[in-house]
């Protein structure tokens, strides 16, 4: 996130408002000790500390981004990824239970949604510039509204809680319906979306934008089925031209392309690692969750010698299915790209499993990795995704000419041909697959899979790569079981049924 909190005063101030939560955007206020704080009160009361606070809550995104439990709950168990790491078993194997909940971001999202209905009360009654009060109370609800997805596709009911409340009250919330929730967070986004600009300066680069307000507004109509409403959401993004696909697939995740804030890219979590002088910004190891690991008493990666710059710590956590790999249509520019085969010209000679299957591929690879430190950015929305949101909300309502048309644009980027003539029930089959292809590794599958009422399936699906996740699988484990931790803390909260 290309966005710094000037003064350390402030930065002391809201650390100490919100226990800890917020994270410095700065290095130099990292390694600072403050000295003094100021009350509440005394703090939001010019343009600047109010820009301040909303720097700080962007921090949060790094608590999710970073989480390794959201990678694993949202990617495994699924038709795509399977993995045998005997740390991240529980979501593949779907073991899950009361006493062994896994997924731990509950807390940092509630906690994030503490600051965010802080920081949105306090800079309502602040005496500034009312537009830039407005843009920043857009930017803080768009984030509302991200963890409010997030926690609703991971847990189905969970407390909707908007106000700044004192911890008494906050401990005894009960739980909301799915629905209440996604009508604040269409709120929430509508706001957002009327408040915002359609871009910024490029000092400004990775706020949140119109573009980005629309985007999750239109996923979470598409979730309710409110199709004509998703359609519009959507259509106003394209309509925009503020966004376009790459023409090359592979540049979205090539770091030598510099792809960051790319035409695509509608809105990304930014971390930063400057390999000329090794300095660790801010990183995240996803990749080593990919990445194959290396050759034994070698400087190579199963038998291909990537460079000696190359130093990632491989721990393959993460393979593909063989049924992903079947989805590829023959001459899909994407395959060699998600799925890796080789490297500049050399072909591995080590799979993850002996039957030819794939590891994943240059998609998900930082060859400027230091071990397991990469500053590769990622994509939490692009425009492929609004492109087959819209073919989903036209087929949904009948017009298939108009689904495919969103649908060619995205098969044309892949090098393959147009589809016509295709039925409704076809074009559902298509974006399955377009879905599963474009996506695999955005934190999308899983939810895609629940929307559609298709994860059992799915999971059944794969019964011969994950034999024992297939026959685990419970209708009721679409969502995690709350903590019991949390449970107790709250007695209000109920469990989901079936743990």
């Amino acid at each position: 996130m290309k966005i710094k909190i000037k003064s350390m005063k402030a930065y002391a101030l809201v650390l100490l408002l919100t226990g800890g939560v917020f994270a410095g955007g700065c290095k130099k206020a990292l390694e600072e000790n403050p000295k003094t704080f100021i009350s509440p009160d005394q703090f939001f009361t010019t343009a600047d500390q109010c820009t301040q606070a909303v720097n700080g809550a962007y921090s949060s995104l790094y608590n999710l981004y970073t989480n390794t439990t959201f990678w694993a709950s949202s990617e495994e168990g699924t038709d795509l990824t399977i993995t045998a790491d005997a740390n991240n078993l529980i979501p593949n194997n779907y073991t899950m239970s009361s006493g062994s909940v896994f997924v731990s971001f509950w807390g940092s999202m509630y906690s994030a949604i503490k600051n965010d209905n802080m920081i949105i009360n306090r800079i309502s009654k602040a005496p500034i510039d009312e537009s830039l009060k407005a843009r920043l109370i857009g930017e803080t609800k768009f984030l509302r509204a991200l963890w409010y997805f997030t926690l609703t596709n991971t847990w189905g009911d969970v407390p909707l809680w908007i106000d700044e409340l004192d911890v008494d009250a906050v401990s005894s919330l009960p739980r909301s319906s799915v629905a209440d929730v996604r009508a604040q967070m269409i709120k929430d986004l509508t706001d957002a979306a009327a408040a915002l600009p359609l871009s910024y300066d490029p000092a400004d680069v990775g706020r949140v934008t119109k573009g980005a307000a629309l985007t999750l507004l239109a996923k979470v109509y598409l979730y309710n089925k409110d199709w004509a409403n998703a359609q519009k959401a959507a259509l106003q993004v394209v309509q925009s031209n503020q966004y376009a696909l790459l023409t090359d697939y592979s540049n979205l995740f090539d770091m030598q392309e510099r792809y960051n804030d790319n035409k695509e890219s509608i809105f990304e979590v930014h971390f930063q690692r400057i390999a000329a002088s090794g300095t660790n910004v801010k990183i995240h190891n996803l990749v080593s969750y990919y990445m194959m690991a290396r050759d034994a008493g070698a400087n190579t990666y199963a038998g291909v010698d990537f460079g000696s710059n190359v130093v990632i710590t491989g721990w393959y956590v993460f393979i593909p299915t063989m049924r992903l790999v079947s989805m590829f249509e023959d001459n899909d520019l994407r395959k060699n790209v998600v799925l890796g085969y080789g490297y500049n010209g050399q072909t591995f000679n080590r799979w993850p499993k002996p039957d030819g299957r794939p590891w994943f591929g240059p998609k998900f690879w930082d060859l400027n990795a230091n071990s397991t430190a990469s500053g590769k950015d990622l994509y939490v929305l692009r425009y492929a995704d609004v492109l087959l949101m819209l073919a989903e909300a036209y087929n949904e309502q009948g017009n298939t000419t108009e689904s495919l048309k969103y649908i060619n644009q995205i098969r044309e980027r892949a090098g393959l041909a147009d589809l016509s003539g295709v039925s409704q029930e076809g074009i559902r089959t298509e974006l399955f697959k377009e879905r599963a292809i474009e996506f695999v590794g955005e934190f999308q599958r899983r939810y895609d899979l629940v929307r559609w009422g298709k994860l059992e399936d799915a999971v059944k699906s794969v019964a011969d790569e994950n034999t024992v996740g297939a026959a685990n699988f419970k209708s009721y484990m679409k969502l995690y079981p709350i903590s019991a931790d949390e449970i107790i803390k709250d007695p209000n909260l109920t469990q989901n049924p079936g743990y």
